[in-house]
Formats: structure tokens, sequence, C-alpha cells
């Protein structure tokens, strides 16, 4: 039997849909590794004596990104607006 032109393109519709919401759950995945990798790396920071090289060549990144993920999370939460934002973006904290 030979598929329409109609049931070929539902094939393919449901195909892709499904590959959209595979990428969507691999992107959220992404985000939350970044979040939990971003912490440890901090946390490391934190302890006396870790520098930036010795904390970079231990997990493998450039001291550069160690210093960007530094610096970016120290930023200081001001406002209410600022903390509910935190908040949504950090159920866990």
């Amino acid at each position: 039997m030979v598929e329409s032109p109609s049931s070929e393109y539902d094939e393919h519709r449901a195909r892709a849909r499904a590959a959209i919401t595979r990428q969507a759950k691999a992107a959220e995945a992404d985000r939350r590794a970044r979040l939990d990798r971003d912490a440890e790396v901090l946390a490391m920071l934190a302890i006396p004596g870790a520098t930036l090289g010795k904390v970079a060549a231990d997990v493998g990144l450039s001291k550069s990104m160690v210093a960007y993920i530094q610096r970016t999370q120290q930023q200081t939460i001001t406002t209410a607006e600022q903390a509910r934002a935190f908040l949504a973006q950090h159920p866990d904290a």
C-alpha cells in the first residue's frame, strides 16, 4: 500500500515534534549541569589556597572560564524583583 502525501507529512511532523521535545529536554539538562558545575567551581574557589589556575587545571576548564564563572556568580541581589528572578531560576536555593 502506498502512503498518501498527507500521512507521510504527518509522520514527519510527529518526528519533528518529538525531536523538538528531546532538544528542549537536553537544553534543560545542559542548563542544570552548568549550574551544578558553577556551584562546584565556586565552592572550590572558596577553599583557602585555591587559585583560578589550580581550579581550572583540576576540572579541565580554562582560567578565563573559571574567572567568568566567579565574576557572573558574584552579582549582588539588591531588589525583591531580582530575588524572585533568582529563586525562579534556582528552585533548590
